[in-house]
């Protein structure tokens, strides 16, 4: 089945959360230019969140790429649980090396920080980007506020819940919050966009124009507007075509997609039960 097209069309919905599956949706476009305006201005911290897998991790591996060239960026897509070896994360990121000697808290790292940069005329803040800040241990988000008052750097949380039990919510916190950006769920009109981005960009566009309007509203309603539950059962649904293809081709050979298959996919994707 190596030769199958259908295995090519799967692997398009296996190999996600890299900067190029980011594609532009109204929800990410607002989110987007909202984040790239307060990165501009003399900000302390900024919250991003959204229930998981509506894209904030594409979009901000989006933004990593689109600023990099432009000053200090650094992103950490997963959450850290020890000082030491966040700060020394952290130095890395931006001096692009290990440090000399071992960075065991944050008053050390500030410390080798400045020293490092005093001669460094009008530097920006650089930007620090936390993905999944939900699961960092509070006295760790307590040193990273304690950072951002010094100025030097300037942290974006991303998170899924932005609720009153969230500690990125306390007043402490909040205080120091320019503002709060969501992500909302993706509706079918933009998750069509997406698939349609998807399929055409791999010429596999004759392929999306066989899903029905019904079927759209299926696969919205399956996923609940959430990409990563959607690229879960777009996988699941065209390794039933491969398999389909090579064992059982006339099941398969309509002008349309097949919504029984669809059903089955979800099925494997456990997003119905049998």
């Amino acid at each position: 089945m190596s030769g199958n097209k259908y295995t090519t069309i799967k692997n398009i919905f296996a190999d996600i959360g890299q900067e190029s599956d980011y594609i532009n949706l109204d929800k990410s476009i607002v989110a987007y230019k909202k984040i790239l305006d307060l990165l501009q201005k003399p900000v302390k911290l900024i919250v991003f969140y959204g229930k998981p897998g509506c894209g904030k991790t594409f979009l901000l591996k989006k933004i990593v790429s689109d600023l990099k060239e432009q000053g200090d960026i650094v992103f950490f897509p997963y959450p850290f649980f020890n000082e030491a070896e966040f700060v020394t994360s952290l130095y890395e990121g931006i001096f692009k090396k290990e440090p000399q000697e071992k960075i065991g808290s944050y008053e050390q790292f500030i410390k080798i920080y400045k020293a490092k940069t005093d001669d460094v005329q009008d530097r920006k803040p650089v930007v620090v980007i936390l993905d999944e800040s939900q699961l960092y241990p509070e006295i760790l988000l307590e040193k990273i506020r304690i950072m951002s008052d010094s100025g030097l750097f300037k942290f974006l949380f991303a998170t899924h819940e932005y609720i009153d039990k969230d500690i990125l919510s306390r007043d402490y916190f909040k205080t120091r919050v320019w503002e709060n950006i969501e992500m909302g769920s993706v509706d079918v009109g933009e998750m069509k966009v997406y698939l349609e981005n998807k399929f055409q960009n791999n010429q596999f566009y004759y392929i999306f124009s066989k899903f029905t309007e019904s079927q759209f509203e299926i696969l919205n309603s399956l996923s609940k507007g959430n990409l990563r539950m959607l690229n879960k059962l777009m996988f699941n649904i065209f390794e039933l075509y491969e398999y389909f293809d090579a064992n059982q081709p006339t099941i398969i050979g309509g002008n349309t997609m097949v919504t029984k298959i669809i059903e089955m996919a979800a099925i494997k994707s456990e997003l119905i039960d049998a």
